[in-house]
Order: structure tokens, then sequence, then C-alpha cells
């Protein structure tokens, strides 16, 4: 196992090598996600002190220990992406993020949903790998991960690229470029020199400080960061921001139609105004999806459902790309998600859903240029502020001028 730029329990070696250096797991603070441990009975014979914050990846104690070797990481192989056509607006984003990584610099790219955020990235990731560093393209959540992956792969075709979240086969790797989500970042420290984090306000980075000590142990020194998210929140704008309102296409984002009281003839009706299309509808808990399944049901309608913890989840999704069907789903689906052509209703949209959730979900629309408009709808049986207020995001940033 090569451990270089990594820190891992000391029981996951075979054979200690003259290079490891080995700490202590508990002290004060777990050494390894840095929340503060408990004291209890443990497998040594005395009360020791453990980690209950990290239990997932294996029980540390303070009478354990981690370890990393200290050998310097393998040189960056400088690699170039394929050809790029950015619009001039994207082109002004993708020339702040340059000069955010040559500069080691901070940054906030605050960009609407569909604005093409994953090229810009591009010829900052080139010029980092020219100039012999190592990056991160890290985000909150898995399906997130899998996309910008197969972005870069496509974009840098000749680049050691790393895939790294829960179940993947590239567990503890380390490539050139490292596409993560934020919790594999655990085990990771001081290795990257520019790291990219998406979606930063997505849950559960926007809750979880722990996540937030695992990206900045993750980061060397001197590393770059850049955050990208279409809906960042008020801490993150103490960044210096780069702002792009519109769309790659350059046509506005469709806004959402409130249907206030609504019922289930309304949302039958609009399932089969767009029967020719795949059509995402929306629910804000598990519990709601099994309901709503069994009333389309009894409509005739034939409806798949996913969420967070679905085994299935992966191939439910890639099945829904290529259908005309229906998919019931949680707000796993929020973000990260690009689907052609895809129809979006929100059922009780006035309960549970974030003005951030909100805004998300209806970006999922009319992302292609072939079809950059759609239909985006709000069922709701009362009013909400988180309604309103994305309504008037969505509306306030199709105003700015490109």
């Amino acid at each position: 196992m090569d451990l270089r730029g990594r820190l891992v329990p000391v029981e996951w070696i075979d054979t200690p090598q003259v290079t490891y250096r080995f700490r202590p797991a508990v002290t004060w603070r777990c050494q390894r996600c840095g929340a503060l441990p408990v004291r209890g009975d443990c497998t040594c014979g005395k009360a020791c002190y453990y980690c209950r914050k990290c239990l997932a990846y294996g029980k540390l104690r303070s009478c354990g220990r981690l370890v990393t070797d200290q050998r310097a990481l393998d040189p960056v192989t400088p690699a170039q992406h394929g050809p790029l056509t950015l619009t001039p607006a994207q082109l002004r984003v993708a020339q702040a993020i340059q000069r955010t990584v040559l500069t080691n610099k901070r940054l906030l790219v605050h960009a609407v949903c569909g604005a093409g955020k994953t090229p810009m990235l591009f010829p900052g990731i080139a010029d980092a790998l020219a100039s012999g560093r190592r990056v991160l393209v890290a985000a909150p959540r898995a399906d997130v991960v899998r996309e910008l992956t197969g972005h870069l792969k496509r974009a840098f075709a000749n680049a050691s690229i790393v895939s790294l979240y829960g179940g993947s086969s590239d567990r503890l790797e380390l490539g050139d470029i490292t596409v993560s989500t934020t919790h594999q970042l655990i085990h990771y420290r001081d290795c990257f020199d520019v790291v990219f984090l998406d979606e930063v306000d997505a849950f559960p980075y926007r809750l979880d400080r722990t996540l937030h000590r695992y990206v900045k142990r993750a980061m060397t020194k001197d590393a770059a960061l850049i955050l990208l998210s279409a809906t960042p929140s008020f801490w993150h704008r103490r960044f210096p921001t780069i702002r792009l309102m519109r769309r790659y296409h350059g046509y506005p984002l469709p806004v959402p139609k409130l249907v206030v009281p609504y019922s289930e003839q309304i949302v039958f009706d609009w399932l089969a105004r767009h029967s020719a299309v795949p059509r995402l509808v929306f629910v804000s808990r598990i519990a709601e999806l099994e309901r709503w399944q069994n009333r389309f049901a009894t409509a005739g309608y034939d409806v798949e459902t996913v969420h967070a913890a679905d085994s299935e989840r992966v191939e439910k999704v890639q099945r829904f790309r290529q259908s005309t069907g229906i998919l019931l789903t949680t707000t796993i689906l929020e973000r990260g998600v690009t689907i052609e052509n895809v129809q979006v209703a929100i059922l009780d949209a006035d309960q549970g859903f974030s003005t951030a959730a909100l805004i998300q979900i209806s970006g999922r629309v009319g992302r292609s240029s072939a079809y950059p408009d759609g239909d985006i709808l709000f069922c709701a049986n009362d009013r909400s502020d988180a309604m309103y207020e994305a309504i008037h995001h969505i509306k306030k940033a199709n105003a700015v001028q490109p």
C-alpha cells in the first residue's frame, strides 16, 4: 500500500517500512477527523479516549497509532485538455481561475445552474499540471463526483485521473487529478496543491464542519482553492468572487410556475402533457416516495423511485437518462445531474425545500443547447418564503446582461 500523502490506522499495514512515520491516533483530538474524543473501556485493558465521529472508517483509540510514508510523492505529469470552446463570459471566468491557480489564492465562482462550470476549470487544471502541481476536484455528493469524473476523463484523455467515492475501485489511490467526495479525503494529508470544491453549499458539506477539516488537511500549505456554486452561502461570499449569471447557450433560466393549491389531477395532466420526454418529480422525504408511487400507479403511470440509500440508484438514473419515463426522487438528484430535455415538478414545494434546493432543482431544466427551455412546476398547498425567493433569484439572474 502506498502511504505517501495518506494517513491510515497502523492495523492497515502488513510490513512497516523505514520511511514510515507513526503518530498517536487520538490525543485531545482525533488525529484523523479532528473531532473531540470520549472516554470508555478499551481492548487494551485501560479506559482510553476514542473517536465516535469517524467510527465508520474503523475505531481509533488513544492507545492506537496512525501511519504515513514521509517520502515525497511522484512528480506530476503535464497534460493538456482537448479542444475547448468557451463563450466570452466563460473565458472571463476561466482566466480568473487561471490567475488564482498561478498565484495560490482563493476564489468563489458564483455561476448559475447550467452555466457550464466544468469546462471553465480545464485551463486552470492544465496550468496546474504544467507547473507540477497535483489537482483535487472535490464535491459533497457521489453523483456529482461520477459526473465530474466523466467530463474530466473525456477532456484530459492522457492524464492520470482517480475517482474516489463510497464503493469506487480507486480506494486510497492518488492521481495527478483526483476527483473525490469530501468524505473520502479523511485519509489524505498535505498532498493537493490546487483544490476545486464544487457545489460547496450542498448537503452535507454545508452542515458538517468535519468535512471542512478533511478538505483543509488534504491541501498543501500554499494550495490554491476555488469554490464553485450556483447558490453560495453568505459565509462563502467572503471570498473574492467572480459571477456568471448566464447559461453557456445564452438562453435564460426557465422560471418556475407556481401552482397553489394543487390537486393530483393537475399533476397527472402535467405528466400527460409531457408524455414524450423524461419527467423528474421531486418530493421532500423518502417516506413520500411510496405514497406518490401508489397514486401514480392507480392513475395508470409506471413510475420508478430513487433515493440516497437505494442500492440501484446509479442504474436507475442511467436508465432514466435514455427513456421518456417518470422518475420520482428525493433531493438526492437536486444537483450534479444533467438529463437532456427533462421536465421537472416539485410536489409539496412548500414543505422541506430550501431556497437553494428549489433553485438547484429548477436548474435541471433547459441545460441542453438543443432544448434550452422547459417546464418547472412548484406544486404547493401553502405559500413559503423559499418558493418566492427561488423565483426571485432566478428572475434576477435572468435580468443580468451577459
